[in-house]
């Protein structure tokens, strides 16, 4: 009697294992066929982020898509580019009076100013033309005064003629000033001409007559490449 319960256990328990399993089978197929899925009993996971809305403006897709551009330095101005206009050259003229060489200088621009070419003492002179004759240290208020300007080295003296004092040329330096290359000795604030034009030569054209001579023995050089430089 005993033997035949456990017999019919085991059956039934074997009856009811293939029952589950064609179950199961039936099932997946049943679901698979209809496009079905099964609810997982896994632990959930997080939901996933929901699509961007259609209605969000295209401006705001396109900021945050598209990364800001880095702004690029400008290159700095070179030197070239900043540098004031060059001054317009000076019209020399070597011509000779009384045995003496000068040069006679015709400037393009007002505000011209001349520097000295060399290191030396500045000697100052001033003019006037009275009674047809040129007077040094003369002092008659109603009359011009016309100065000659020196810069005298130890192995040469330059002498600059501009126009007249105050009116055209404006002194920059004082009779027995030292001097560097470079600085300055006048300047012309208005046009007029040279006193050569009121001295010796009515038609001269030349805004300064320049004279160069070798020290101590008084001959004439060359002046034109003293001329270069001014301001």
């Amino acid at each position: 009697m005993k033997h035949a319960l456990l017999r019919i256990g085991a059956v039934g328990l074997a009856s009811g294992l293939t029952a589950v399993v064609l179950f199961g089978v039936g099932r997946v197929i049943l679901i698979g066929d209809l496009g079905l899925t099964l609810l997982s009993f896994s632990q959930p996971s997080a939901p996933a982020s929901a699509p961007p809305s259609p209605n969000v403006s295209p401006a705001v897709l396109s900021d945050v898509a598209t990364p800001n551009p880095t702004a690029t330095p400008s290159p700095a101005p070179s030197a070239t580019e900043t540098a004031g206009p060059s001054q317009a050259p000076l019209a020399l003229t070597g011509f000779r009076f009384g045995g003496r060489s000068y040069v006679g200088v015709v400037v393009p621009d007002l505000g011209r100013g001349f520097v000295a070419p060399f290191a030396g003492t500045v000697e100052v002179r001033t003019y006037q033309f009275i009674d047809g004759e040129v007077r040094l240290g003369s002092n008659v208020p109603s009359l011009a005064f016309y100065p000659y300007i020196s810069v005298v080295a130890a192995d040469r003296k330059i002498t600059y003629r501009p126009g007249t004092l105050g009116s055209v040329t404006e002194l920059l330096i004082r009779d027995g000033a030292q001097v560097a290359a470079g600085d300055p000795l006048f300047r012309l604030v208005a046009p007029g001409r040279s006193s050569w034009t009121t001295f010796y030569n009515s038609s001269a054209f030349y805004d300064v007559v320049v004279s160069l001579q070798a020290l101590p023995s008084g001959r004439d050089l060359d002046a034109t490449p003293y001329l270069g430089k001014g301001f």
